[in-house]
C-alpha cells in the first residue's frame, strides 16, 4: 500500500510538472532533422530558428499532441514560413492546457545564411497562462539559435531559450540550452544526437534517425522519450503519425501535417 501510495504521488507530480510549460519540457521530442540540410521542415526550424534558413518555399503546418493521452495536457501548435532570401521568417503559435488551465505561446522568427556553412537566427516569444477564476500572467521573451555544416555531410548546432531567465507572473520560467550534431550517411538517412540542459536539472541525452525508404515514405526512431514516427508525402503535403512512451505516464500520440504552398 504504502509503495502504491509513493507512485500515486509521484505520477501525479510528474503529470503537474510537464503542465507547467508544456512546450518547454527537455523530455519533449524532437525532429531528427535539426542538424542536417537536406532533412529540414517547418518543425525543425521551430526547435532551431537557424534551420528556416533552408526553407525555400513557403509551407505551413500544424500538429496536435495528447500528453499521455490526457485530454487536460493537449498541445496543438500551427506555423507558417516566408522565405525572404537569404533567410526566412516564421510565425508560429501554439496553445496547451484545457478550459480551466490555458497557456499559449506567439512566435516571430527569422533565420538567415551567413555563408554556405553557418546560419543563425532568433525568435520573439510572448508566452501567457491563464488559470480560470485566477486571471493570466504574460512575459516576453526569446530564443536564439545557430547552425554550423562542418563538411557536407556533418552538421552541428545550438539552441538558447529564454538566456535572459525570464519570469511568468511568479514562476521562473526554464532556461534551456540545447547542443547537437547529426550525421547525413547519405540524403536518405540522417543520425543525430542532442543534450538538453533545463535550469539545474540534469542534461537529457537524446538520439535521434530519419531514414527515407523511398521518397514518398520515411521512418524516424528517438530515445529520451522512446518515440517512433512514420511520415508520408502525398504531392505538397507530409504527414507524420508518431508515438512515445514515459515509462511511468504512457503513451503520447502525435500527429503533424506539412504543406508546402508551392512547389520547390
Amino acid at each position: 500500500m504504502k509503495k502504491m501510495f509513493v507512485s500515486i504521488v509521484c505520477t501525479t507530480c510528474s503529470v503537474f510538472s510537464y503542465a507547467q510549460n508544456l512546450w518547454l519540457s527537455a523530455e519533449k521530442q524532437q525532429y531528427p532533422g535539426t542538424y542536417s540540410r537536406h532533412f529540414q521542415q517547418v518543425f525543425t526550424a521551430m526547435q532551431n530558428q537557424a534551420a528556416l534558413a533552408y526553407i525555400t518555399v513557403p509551407s505551413a503546418g500544424i500538429n496536435a499532441e495528447r500528453r499521455f493521452m490526457l485530454k487536460a495536457l493537449s498541445l496543438y501548435t500551427a506555423v507558417v514560413t516566408l522565405p525572404v532570401p537569404p533567410g526566412a521568417f516564421a510565425f508560429n503559435i501554439q496553445q496547451a492546457g484545457y478550459s480551466a488551465y490555458r497557456q499559449q505561446q506567439l512566435g516571430i522568427a527569422y533565420g538567415r545564411q551567413l555563408g554556405n556553412k553557418l546560419s543563425i537566427g532568433m525568435q520573439i516569444d510572448y508566452l501567457s497562462n491563464t488559470i480560470r477564476q485566477y486571471g493570466s500572467t504574460n512575459t516576453v521573451t526569446f530564443e536564439l539559435g545557430c547552425l554550423l555544416h562542418i563538411t557536407p555531410q556533418l552538421h552541428a548546432g545550438l539552441h538558447l531559450f529564454n538566456p535572459a531567465n525570464r519570469k511568468l507572473g511568479d514562476e521562473p520560467l526554464s532556461v534551456i540550452y540545447t547542443a547537437g550534431i547529426g550525421y547525413e550517411v547519405s540524403e536518405n538517412f540522417l543520425i543525430s544526437t542532442a543534450v538538453v540542459q533545463e535550469n539545474d536539472v540534469s542534461p537529457v541525452a537524446k538520439v535521434m534517425c530519419e531514414y527515407r525508404i523511398i521518397p514518398q515514405l520515411s521512418l524516424q526512431l528517438g530515445t529520451s522519450p522512446t518515440n517512433a514516427a512514420a511520415s508520408f508525402t502525398l504531392n505538397r503535403m507530409r504527414i507524420f503519425f508518431s508515438a512515445s512512451h514515459h515509462p511511468q505516464l504512457g503513451f503520447t500520440p502525435n500527429t503533424s501535417i506539412i504543406w508546402q504552398l508551392k512547389k520547390a
